[in-house]
């Protein structure tokens, strides 16, 4: 099957590619949201599974709110990348994995999990979902590119290097976990007339 992920191919020019102006801003706003999330979620004594971390932006993040964060990267450039970063910023409480996080088997669940920008590039993200779920006990954060205009645009300029992008509708996302209520944000390019670029999005068991 052909890599549908670009930044597989790409790790070296990943940090560059973000430093861009117009994706430097669609990552504050995200980050934003993410980091609200994040805060409301995590506690310094939880376990969290952070699923395609590339180069760290949001491992950063999350490892000082939390016990320890296992970080599964399967491109070896992004996980050779993320390990020299944590290194040189002497964060000790992460684990890198390279392997596919489909085949990974963690020993009890974590507390939080969270997949930033992963699910652009997934066919089946109800079944990437459910086990990102089977895998957290307390929260499940990540986001997805929105349908719309902008997410029209990014789906076509990735189109042009053969990628596919996957769009979806904010009803969607909350159908993919049964049994779990869904908390949206939408963000990047949102104005009166368009809908935002992204959906940062968390799941969070029903009850709790």
């Amino acid at each position: 099957m052909r890599d549908n992920n670009p930044f597989h191919r790409t790790a070296a020019r990943y940090d560059r590619q973000l430093r861009l102006p117009a994706i430097s801003a669609l990552r504050r706003q995200e980050a934003e949201a993410v980091r609200e999330l994040i805060a409301a979620y995590a506690r310094k004594e939880d376990t969290a599974l952070e699923i395609g971390p590339g180069t760290g932006f949001y491992t950063l993040m999350l490892a000082p709110r939390v016990r320890h964060v296992t970080a599964i990267e399967d491109a070896p450039g992004m996980a050779e990348l993320l390990s020299g970063k944590l290194a040189q910023a002497g964060i000790e409480n992460v684990t890198v994995l390279n392997q596919d996080f489909r085949t990974h088997r963690a020993p009890q669940p974590y507390d939080l999990a969270m997949a930033i920008g992963v699910l652009d590039y997934d066919p089946d993200p109800r079944g990437f979902i459910a086990r990102m779920c089977a895998a957290a006990r307390k929260a499940v954060i990540f986001t997805v590119p929105q349908r719309g205009l902008w997410g029209a645009c990014f789906a076509a300029a990735n189109r042009l290097r053969r990628i596919s992008v996957y769009c979806h509708d904010g009803g969607t996302l909350a159908g993919w976990a049964p049994g779990w209520r869904c908390v949206i944000r939408e963000v990047g390019l949102k104005t009166p007339v368009t809908r935002g670029l992204t959906f940062v999005a968390a799941l969070e068991p029903d009850g709790t």
